[in-house]
Formats: structure tokens, sequence, C-alpha cells
């Protein structure tokens, strides 16, 4: 158990490095047209290659989760108590920077309470739909639990499978030609959760499948978004959708890849424990540090973007990492950092 949890720690943290890069890189693409060819595609390439990031969270929370017995109440209130803090604290932190620092100032009493209870019910930074999106699959977990503990691994890929075919359904070249059979039960970031438990629990004996999924699903998503781009003469984010069949390839091969990748130095051991650890609160703070950053000239476009990207990226893991320890380093920080 303890290794597996060793391979799951290093998939959160290449999901989370993975995140920070896609949200450094993401400026880039609708600039297109209004800076140079080359510049477009190496921010397309970056943020091709990291689209399994969200996928890859809501797998891990499968795998983890799905693998569990509970009582419905203790996991209810472990799991929301786990994230509801820190999502209202982090967006609280963003409604106060951007209303109270740089945003409208004169609002009345009541108008600022009706603005915060709207932010905290809407999200108030684009990045936290994943934590809204998450709490709703919560609510699921104690369900698809007992589903799949009363099931063998056919049913399981049977789910999977139909999911998989919702996906298709989307493909607009595709649904025309498709039966209207309403498939809404099995759509959804649901299905990735159930296939991180699948493949958490799936061996693949030939060590070139992960490659090939990851390669093929990355190619995909880089030149399907060059294409369409270049076609409609403006951004086509089609081919970035985390609910399309070549981001769930890349998802499933990078899954794979890191379950039977296996680091060995200790020093590089401790840091992946570390930013494991801290990688929720990284998550919620690292688009506030990447404003700031930005405010100062720090983004993609101080240099060329094949090493300001790289660069920005990792100073803001530094600096997110850094601000989460300290507030944990508070008493009762540990409940609010995330």
């Amino acid at each position: 158990m303890k290794e597996k949890l060793i391979w799951l720690d290093n998939l959160r943290v290449i999901s989370t490095i993975a995140v920070i890069v896609l949200h450094v890189s993401a400026p880039i693409l609708y600039k297109y047209g209004e800076i140079s060819e080359k510049d477009w595609i190496i921010g397309n390439i970056y943020d091709g290659m990291v689209r399994f990031c969200v996928p890859i969270f809501f797998m891990l929370s499968g795998a983890l989760l799905l693998n569990k017995d509970y009582e419905l109440s203790y996991f209810l209130k472990k799991r929301f108590w786990r994230i509801l803090p820190p999502l209202i604290f982090w967006s609280l932190i963003y409604i106060f920077y951007d209303y109270i620092l740089i945003g409208e100032k004169s609002f009345t009493p009541i108008e600022f309470i009706k603005m915060i209870i709207r932010n905290l019910f809407n999200g108030s930074q684009f990045h936290l739909w994943f934590v809204y999106t998450l709490l709703g699959l919560y609510l699921l977990i104690p369900i698809l639990r007992k589903w799949i503990k009363n099931s063998n691994n056919n049913d399981i890929l049977y789910f999977i499978i139909i999911w998989f075919i919702t996906i298709i359904y989307s493909l607009p070249y595709f649904k025309m030609y498709l039966p209207k059979i309403p498939l809404t039960n099995f759509t959804g970031y649901v299905g990735y959760m159930i296939l991180g438990y699948y493949l958490s629990n799936l061996t693949i004996k030939n060590k070139y499948i992960p490659i090939i999924f990851a390669l093929i699903g990355i190619t995909i998503t880089i030149f399907g978004t060059y294409y369409l781009t270049v076609r409609n003469n403006e951004f086509s984010e089609y081919f970035y959708g985390y609910l399309t069949p070549n981001v769930i390839l890349s998802s499933v091969g990078i899954f794979l890849l890191f379950k039977k990748y296996r680091i060995e130095n200790s020093m590089m051991k401790k840091i992946i424990s570390f930013l494991s650890d801290e990688s929720f609160g990284i998550y919620l703070v690292h688009i506030l540090i990447l404003t700031l950053l930005n405010n100062i000239g720090i983004n993609w476009t101080f240099t060329n973007p094949i090493i300001s990207i790289p660069i920005t990226t990792l100073i803001c893991i530094i600096l997110s990492s850094l601000i989460i320890y300290l507030i944990r380093k508070i008493k009762y920080g540990k409940y609010i950092s995330g």
C-alpha cells in the first residue's frame, strides 16, 4: 500500500505542476494573430502537453476513495470539512483582491454582502470550478463505492466503455450519425473517477502501451488545435476539452506511466512528498501568485516562451508552496490552507 501511495503522490505532483504550466501558457493561445506564429506554437505545445492535469486529479480521487469503505456521515463530514474551509478562505482572498484592492470600492454594505455570497456560490476565480465539481462528485462516492464493491472488473469496464461512448456522442462530426439514445447517467467527470479506480487496480505488462497512449493523445491535442485554429483564423480550444477522446488517451497514458515509474533519489522523494502534501493549497493559491507575478512582468513574455513558461511555473510553485507551508505553521492554519 505504501508503494502504491508513492506513485499516487508522484502523479499528484506532476499534475499540480502541469496545471500551473497550463495557466502560464494559456494567455498565449488567445493572442493568435497578434503574436508571432512561432510563439503561439510554443504555447500550444506546452498547453497541449499538460491537458491531462485535471482529469488525473479526478482519477486520483477515484483511485484513493473508491478503494475504501465508509460510513456515509463520516465520509461526507471528513471530505467536505477537508475542502470547504480552504475553498471559502481562498475565495474570500480572491474577492478581497479583485474587488477591494483593484476593483470596485463603492459597494453599499448590502451590495457587498450580496457580491460575496454570489462569488462564493459561483466561484470567485475561474480555476475554482474544479473544486465545486469535486464537491459534487464527492456526494456520489459512497454510492459508487457500494456499486464497485459488488461489481467485478467487467462490470466496471462496461461503465467505462459506455462513458467513452458518451464522449464520442459529443463529437460534432459523429453525433449526427448516431442514434438518439440518452446516456446522461454515464456522462461527465464521474467517468474519470471510475477510470482512476479501474486503472489503479489494473496490471499492464507492456511498458510501451502507456507511452503510446500518452503520445497519441498529446499529438492529437497539439496538431488538432493547430489545424482548427489556422482553419478558423482564431484560437479553437475544442481539442483542449477535458472530456475529449484525445485528452482521455493522454490522461490514461500518463496515469499508467507513473504507475510503473519509480523515483529512487532520496532528495527528490522528499520534494515530491512535500509538494504532494501542499498540492491542494498550491492549486487554490497559484492563480493569485501568477496574477501578482504578471503585475511585475514575470510571465510568458519576459523572454522566449520556451524558457519563460517553465521559469514562471517554477517561481509560482516555489512561492505557492512556501505560502501554504507558512500558513500551516499558524495555529489552525492547516484548516484553511488547503
